[in-house]
């Protein structure tokens, strides 16, 4: 009689009840589960991460990578503030340590699958004859958003069992095997307040100018870092009109303002393009955009190649502030087909 051999599975396992409930669910449908702590900052909470491990009788496997995790997010982290970009950190870390490293681990552990806490779905596709994301069930929670830069052939082996579940049945199911749920934890994992105060060993403060686009001076500030594409609150002046961050110009230490009606865009155009299918095949289906977490999908009228990899994407409604640095995520339907960085008007 042949040997049943139970499927392993590599889990992203922070500890949380996420990643918790992640693990009870493989467990529970006969995978055999390998919970990976990925240690990326020095207060890493590995012992939490053991103890909730052990609720369910498996043992942890922590991996360092703090190194990595310091070079590839917090510095891009920090050098895009400087050059008054706005950053994507998590959806970085998605990209270049956590599934990276976890789908690395596949064959020195000869493991099968790699899997992770994201409400998020992986699903065949016949017509594109590719796994690709879909968004998960719980629209209010749904991270699909966070996988657009991840490179599709990680799909092939990656299961994500929260697609399925809202966010409070996971929380309420996770409690009544005994995991001791206390609430979130915060939204960017290396900060312990505020991004301007954790910036600030880096980001020198220096007197600089709010300007209108035509030059004149209508304030001042103390550093053009604490300011992104799209604010209105916090500015610290007032004006005849609401006034929204438009342009940030840090050789110059300056903040451009203006009216409303100047941060709304039909047009944006995006680099660093990580497509999940062909590129002329993404053109002959209906495709939105997403242009941050949470943000309402729009739909593309066109989208073409411009130059220097760079996609012009021309909208049939405007968005509010598309802001040079952050993640722009392509969508037909619920299913996601890429993702890549908004630049300025074509310069990348």
């Amino acid at each position: 009689m042949k040997e049943f051999k139970m499927k392993k599975v590599i889990l992203g396992f922070s500890g949380g009840i996420d990643s918790f409930y992640t693990a009870y669910i493989l467990k529970e449908s006969g995978y055999n589960v390998l919970p990976v702590f990925l240690k990326l900052l020095p207060n890493s909470n590995v012992e939490e991460a053991k103890k909730s491990a052990e609720l369910l009788n498996l043992p942890l496997k922590v991996v360092d990578l703090q190194k990595e995790f310091r070079k590839e997010v917090i510095d891009y982290f920090i050098s895009y503030y400087k050059k008054g970009l706005t950053p994507n950190p998590c959806t970085v870390c998605n990209q270049k340590i956590k599934l990276k490293y976890l789908y690395r681990l596949l064959e020195e552990t000869n493991s099968n699958f790699v899997s992770t806490g994201h409400y998020a779905k992986v699903t065949y596709v016949r017509k594109f004859k590719r796994h690709l994301i879909k968004r998960g069930k719980d629209r209010r929670k749904e991270q699909s958003y966070f996988l657009a830069l991840v490179e599709q052939k990680i799909f092939e082996k990656l299961l994500l069992p929260l697609g399925d579940y809202t966010k409070e049945e996971v929380i309420e199911k996770a409690k009544e095997l005994g995991f001791p749920f206390e609430g979130e934890s915060q939204d960017v994992c290396f900060i312990d307040s505020n991004y301007v105060d954790f910036l600030k060993p880096y980001i020198k403060e220096k007197e600089g100018k709010f300007v209108l686009e035509d030059g004149t001076v209508v304030g001042k500030h103390t550093g053009f870092f604490k300011f992104t594409v799209g604010q209105r609150r916090g500015l610290g002046i007032s004006y005849k009109y609401p006034l929204y961050v438009l342009e940030l110009r840090p050789e110059e230490n300056i903040v451009v303002v203006g009216p409303k009606d100047r941060v709304l865009k039909n047009e944006i155009f995006i680099w660093k393009v990580n497509w999940h299918i062909d590129f002329q095949r993404i053109r002959k289906v209906p495709l939105f955009v997403q242009i941050r977490y949470r943000s309402k999908p729009t739909r593309v009228s066109s989208i073409e190649y411009f130059k220097n990899g760079i996609y012009r994407v021309k909208l049939a409604a405007k968005v509010e502030a598309p802001a040079p640095g952050q993640v722009c995520a392509f969508y037909t339907n619920d299913l996601l087909l890429g993702g890549g960085e908004i630049t300025k008007e074509g310069v990348g």
